[in-house]
């Protein structure tokens, strides 16, 4: 099985291991060409283990046989949606962002098969070619378009822990809602995901904000019961936000397609919400 992941992040470079180590064919796509020859050279490092992946930057090089994994952020979507367009049409297309404002551009794509991913592991990017797996879990895929057996193959890849859900508007709506609790939470006060349990303000700040959205998506109490939210901060309590990451290091966060887009989808006001989208959004001015 082929695959060929756009974007070499933490995410991207963690499933490049993940699928290797499933005996998957992998290659990565980079921004840079320094960062593709460092990977060429040296590697993939996750856990002191080299991981033999092939890296290029020409979108040309895409194997017409491989499954096309987008793992760069929201905001980097619209850059390579012209390459999207005239590359790779014919291959089975994975989104895997966070939020969900990147569904927007489905209609727009050439590709018959399109899915979406929801990846809940935890991975820190050390370097151009090393990688820190922090959390183990699951990669979820559900349709957006298309026909479901082109992806079912994926599931046959036991090691690399991929399921598949049949309402793609849960699967992804369920992650906003957990990253529209823990990620501006840990992002303003700069705290670990697991001081949101430890820290009493902060705890009642995130108790505050989870009734916030339950008074305006009660199917919340269904798709993520409070208990699995601060379980998931339990498990990950070490690791930061991927929002708090992103505004340490003077990157665009992704406030639009999580904050703004439950702003959008509330039939009612949130205050809260409202609240920290402003004053996150205020960091980046």
């Amino acid at each position: 099985m082929k695959f060929v992941i756009v974007g070499a992040g933490a995410v991207g470079m963690l499933l490049a291991c993940l699928l290797e180590e499933a005996g998957a064919q992998v290659q990565l796509l980079t921004r840079r060409s320094e960062q593709a020859k460092k990977i060429n050279e040296n590697g993939i490092i996750k856990e002191q283990r080299n991981h033999h992946v092939k890296a290029f930057t020409d979108w040309s090089h895409i194997d017409p046989e491989a499954y096309l994994l987008l793992a760069v952020k929201y905001d980097a979507l619209e850059q390579i949606l012209p390459y999207l367009k005239e590359y790779g049409r014919e291959n089975p297309l994975v989104f895997l962002q966070n939020g969900m404002l990147h569904l927007q551009f489905i209609k727009e794509m050439p590709q018959q098969n399109i899915a979406a991913g929801s990846v809940e592991h935890g991975a820190l990017k050390i370097s151009d070619n090393e990688i820190k797996h922090t959390g183990n879990g699951m990669i979820k895929l559900a349709l957006l378009k298309g026909d479901k057996q082109k992806f079912l193959p994926l599931l046959q890849l036991n090691r690399a822990n991929i399921e598949w859900r049949e309402n793609a508007d849960q699967l992804l709506f369920r992650k906003v809602l957990l990253n529209g609790i823990i990620n501006p939470l840990t992002a303003l006060m700069a705290i670990k995901n697991g001081e949101l349990l430890t820290n009493p303000y902060a705890y009642e700040l995130m108790k505050d904000v989870y009734t916030e959205l339950y008074r305006a998506f009660p199917e919340i109490e269904t798709l993520l019961p409070f208990e699995e939210v601060t379980a998931l901060c339990a498990v990950t309590a070490q690791n930061s936000s991927s929002m708090l990451m992103d505004k340490m290091a003077g990157r665009q966060m992704e406030l639009d397609t999580i904050l703004l887009y439950l702003l959008k989808r509330s039939s009612t006001e949130l205050p809260l919400l409202k609240a920290f989208y402003h004053l996150l959004k205020s960091t980046e001015v």
